[in-house]
């Protein structure tokens, strides 16, 4: 832990036609009880009001400052990187534009940290939210976690499925690891990261607390949910096989589950999908 009792914390949000929830976003980072922060929002090149509502709190905050890219990515992974390029911070935080913390998230993750200086990287829980802010109940992330944390050796579950929401997170800031750009991942890199995190020796554990409301919309539907999510997972995992980053029997019995909801959906009336920004 540095010698400063409060590090800055680099917040990071990729902003994309988010016009409806960004003002609520960023006052849950204004209102946070920790004050040692910077909040970089990079802008995929937005079309909307977005970029005004981020203009008027960057003139009147001197923490919160905007990126602009100049080609959309389309995904968050670019924007993502962009942030991290650009952190002056000794740790680094990720939220989405239509997403909200509770006022202590902050605090508590880094009490958190000081008192467990071995980990590198802390998440929450989170609540579900809708389009207008009303609470739906805890989010489920964990249940194939819990099911298999018996069975496996924790440091092998991220392989499994990803328990990690990125917005929960608070971590130390390594800039030699980025989110992977590619398009086959989008919607999944967050997944990968943490993958690749856990590769390199961090430390990831869970702060036992709900300090996090992840909104879920009609705009913001995760292909995680979708066969292109499990498809996308399939991916990752094949690409780890085939260097060698993972042992077959991650890579099986990884794979195996998702093939069968991806049949299973194949038996089904075919459904619209919509991917998270």
């Amino acid at each position: 832990m540095a010698e400063n009792s409060n590090p800055l914390i680099t917040i990071i949000t990729p902003l994309h036609n988010a016009e409806i929830y960004i003002y609520e976003t960023i006052e849950s980072v204004i209102n946070q009880t920790y004050k040692n922060w910077e909040m970089i929002i990079v802008d995929d090149c937005s079309t909307d009001s977005s970029r005004d509502i981020v203009k008027e709190f960057e003139n009147k905050d001197t923490r919160i400052k905007l990126i602009e890219l100049e080609f959309n990515f389309g995904g968050p992974a670019r924007p993502r990187n962009v942030g991290i390029e650009n952190a002056k911070g000794e740790y680094v935080a990720f939220l989405d534009a239509d997403d909200v913390w509770f006022p202590k998230k902050l605090e508590k993750q880094m009490d958190f940290l000081k008192q467990n200086q071995d980990i590198d990287i802390c998440h929450t829980l989170s609540n579900i939210i809708d389009e207008n802010s009303v609470e739906k109940g805890v989010l489920n992330s964990r249940g194939i976690y819990n099911m298999l944390k018996f069975l496996v050796k924790e440091k092998n579950l991220l392989f499994y499925t990803n328990y990690i929401n990125i917005n929960s997170t608070l971590m130390k800031i390594d800039k030699a690891l980025k989110f992977e750009e590619g398009k086959n991942l989008i919607a999944a890199e967050d997944w990968k990261y943490w993958i690749d995190n856990n590769k390199a020796g961090k430390n990831i554990k869970l702060v036992n607390e709900v300090l996090v409301k992840y909104r879920v919309h009609d705009a913001s539907i995760s292909n995680r949910e979708s066969d292109i999510g499990y498809r996308r997972a399939i991916y990752i995992l094949s690409k780890m096989f085939l260097k060698n980053q993972i042992q077959m029997r991650h890579y099986i019995f990884s794979c195996l589950p998702r093939l069968f909801i991806i049949w299973i959906n194949s038996l089904r009336p075919s459904r619209s999908t919509k991917s998270r920004r």
